[in-house]
C-alpha cells in the first residue's frame, strides 16, 4: 500500500509541474488485453488505463501512466491471500516518448521506453511465498492518428519484463486522447504591398475577397502564413502548437517553419502553408485556410 501511495504522489507532483510549465499535453484513456507469460503469477486479462503525455519539443516527451488488470486468473498454484480465484492488479509507470517530428499524413509514429511497479490487490502467494507486486521495465511502439485538432486515436503495443518472474508480457491497446496546452502564439501582421495597375478592376462580391490588382509571379516563393512567434528563444525547434499543427494535418495542408529576422533585428518563426507555384495559387488557397485554420492568415513570399 505504501508503494502505491508513494508512486501516486510522485505522479501527481510531476504531472502538476509539467502542466504548470505550459508544454503541449494530452490525456488518453484506453483499453486492451494483457497477454501474460504462463510462468508468472497472473494469467491473461483485459486492461484499462489512462496516460498523461507531455512534450518538451517536437521529438521528446514524458508519459505518466496508470493501468488496471481486471480479474486475472492465477498461474502455477498461486492463490490470493483472501482465497479468491482471480486478482485485480494496478500498474504505475513512467516512460520517455520519442516521436516523429512531423506527421505522415494524419499519423505520427512514436517509441516509448521506461518502467514502473505492478501491485496485486490483496497480495498473492505461490510456493509458500507471498508477493504483493513487482517492478517491471517496458518498451513500446505506437502511433497517434489525428481525428481533428484536439482528438486523436492511439493504437499501441508494449512489452513488459517483470523482475521477479523474469518473464515478458505483451499488451496491445487502443486509446482516445484529448490534446491541451501549448501556450499562446503572437501573430505578426505583415502588409503585402501590391503593385497598383492603372486600370482598377471591379472586385467580385464574395465572403472572402481576393485581390485582383497584383502582378502574378510563378517562382514557387509564395505561402500562406497562419501563425508566427516573435522573439522565439529556440526558433529552430519550430512552432509547437499541437492543436494548430493537428488541424493543418487533418485538412491535408503541407506546412513548414521558416525563421526570418525583421527590420528591428528580432527573430520571427513563421508557420507557413505551401509552397504555391504562383501568387495567384496562394490567394486562391487563402480563403479556405482563413475559414478552416486561422482567420488572420495572409499571403507571404520568401522572395524579398
Amino acid at each position: 500500500m505504501k508503494k502505491i501511495l508513494f508512486t501516486s504522489s510522485v505522479i501527481a507532483l510531476l504531472g502538476s509541474g509539467l502542466v504548470a510549465g505550459g508544454f503541449n499535453n494530452n490525456l488518453s484513456f484506453y483499453g486492451g488485453y494483457n497477454i501474460a507469460d504462463s510462468d508468472c503469477v497472473v494469467d491473461d486479462a483485459p486492461v484499462a488505463g489512462a496516460n498523461f503525455n507531455t512534450f518538451f519539443n517536437k521529438n521528446f516527451g514524458l508519459r505518466l501512466g496508470y493501468e488496471r488488470g481486471i480479474s486475472a486468473d492465477l498461474n502455477k498454484g498461486a492463490q490470493t491471500l483472501d482465497g479468491s480465484s482471480d486478482v485485480d492488479y494496478n500498474r504505475f509507470s513512467l516512460n520517455a516518448i520519442f516521436k516523429k517530428s512531423t506527421p505522415w499524413k494524419k499519423w505520427t509514429p512514436y517509441l516509448l521506453a521506461g518502467g514502473g511497479y505492478e501491485n496485486y490487490e490483496n497480495g498473492v502467494t505461490r510456493g509458500g511465498a507471498s508477493c504483493s507486486g513487482q517492478w517491471f521495465g517496458d518498451l513500446g511502439v505506437g502511433a497517434s492518428y489525428a481525428i481533428n485538432d484536439k482528438w486523436s486515436l492511439y493504437p499501441e503495443v508494449r512489452a513488459l519484463y517483470k523482475e521477479k518472474c523474469e518473464t515478458v508480457d505483451v499488451v496491445p491497446t487502443l486509446g482516445l486522447a484529448y490534446a491541451f496546452g501549448g501556450g499562446t502564439r503572437v501573430v505578426e501582421k505583415v502588409v503585402v504591398k501590391e503593385k497598383v495597375v492603372e486600370k482598377m478592376l471591379p472586385t467580385p462580391v464574395t465572403t472572402c475577397p481576393v485581390p485582383t490588382n497584383y502582378e502574378d509571379r510563378c517562382d514557387n516563393s509564395y505561402y500562406v502564413q497562419v501563425a508566427a512567434e516573435l522573439k522565439c528563444p529556440t526558433c529552430d525547434e519550430g512552432i509547437k502548437n499541437i492543436g494548430l499543427l493537428n488541424k493543418l494535418d487533418s485538412y491535408g495542408y503541407q506546412h513548414e517553419n521558416y525563421v526570418t529576422t525583421n527590420e528591428s533585428g528580432t527573430q520571427v518563426n513563421r508557420l507557413l502553408v505551401g509552397p504555391y507555384k504562383c501568387k495567384k495559387d496562394a490567394f486562391e488557397a487563402l480563403c479556405n485556410i482563413k475559414e478552416q485554420i486561422a482567420c488572420d492568415a495572409f499571403v507571404y513570399s520568401k522572395r524579398r
